[in-house]
């Protein structure tokens, strides 16, 4: 369980990191950011399918509970 709540305690601190301006939601430039500190420097076709990807509601915004569904993907699969 401990794992589980550092997990949740790490997507919550890199959501409030990435949403510049505190409004809730990553909008796209700001999702570009976030891969650049990650050192995934994809084209930005490839940033775009990948924003679209986490976008699962399809609102053109990553809310917290869709950015912590690729988190948690995409960090299980880099540890």
């Amino acid at each position: 369980m401990q794992r589980k709540d550092h997990l949740l305690d790490d997507t919550q601190e890199l959501f409030a990191r990435v949403d510049d301006d505190g409004d809730g939601r990553i909008d796209f430039a700001e999702f570009k950011e976030l891969l650049l500190e990650l050192d995934d420097r994809r084209s930005a076709d490839a940033c775009f399918v990948a924003f679209c990807s986490i976008d699962t509601n399809n609102d053109g915004h990553i809310g917290f509970d869709e950015l912590r569904a690729w988190w948690r993907q995409h960090h299980c699969a880099a540890a």
